[in-house]
């Protein structure tokens, strides 16, 4: 013979998770829109507006996780799940450590706003104007028209040497 009183309580921690759930999913969408209205009006890349933004939305998806994993008992299954998530994870970022480097540089060089598009920069053996700063690459037009792919990695870690932009004046 079922049990009604524990058929009605699990009915109502179901009913109170899947609140949570439903809630989350629009208090969420509803901090990611703000949030992307906030980010357009500072000056930053539409790269690291985005990272953040991802990153704020992915850090209260995984509270709203955590909350129902803990609600509905379920850390025996799913704690040694996340564990092996994490190694995982870790084994992932060593092979692409690179990429990595390379996008966290960028966020560096795209927020601390060192030299812009059309300065004129020296870094590993290459001088010319800035063309484009992206997440990951800088793209540099050298006296000669050839046009220089550099990655932000290593950029950060060679460093640069930014020359005075010349007027027209100057140029003519």
């Amino acid at each position: 013979m079922m049990d009604i009183s524990n058929l009605s309580q699990d009915a109502v921690l179901y009913l109170k998770v899947l609140v949570v759930l439903v809630v989350a999913f629009f208090v969420i969408g509803l901090i990611s829109r703000l949030l992307k209205r906030f980010l357009s009006i500072r000056v930053m890349s539409l790269d690291v507006q985005n990272i953040l933004r991802r990153v704020v939305v992915y850090a209260l998806w995984f509270i709203v996780l955590m909350y129902v994993i803990d609600e509905l008992n379920l850390e025996e299954i799913l704690m040694p799940l996340l564990g092996a998530s994490v190694i995982v994870g870790l084994a992932v970022a060593l092979a692409i450590k690179n990429v990595l480097s390379d996008a966290v540089a960028g966020i560096f060089i795209l927020l601390d706003k060192h030299f812009n598009i059309g300065d004129e920069v020296e870094t590993m053996k290459y001088r010319g104007k800035i063309l484009e700063v992206t997440l990951r690459k800088t793209r540099i037009k050298t006296d000669d028209g050839t046009i220089v792919v550099l990655a932000n990695g290593k950029i950060d870690s060679s460093g640069w040497v930014l020359y005075e932009r010349k007027t027209e004046a100057e140029e003519n």
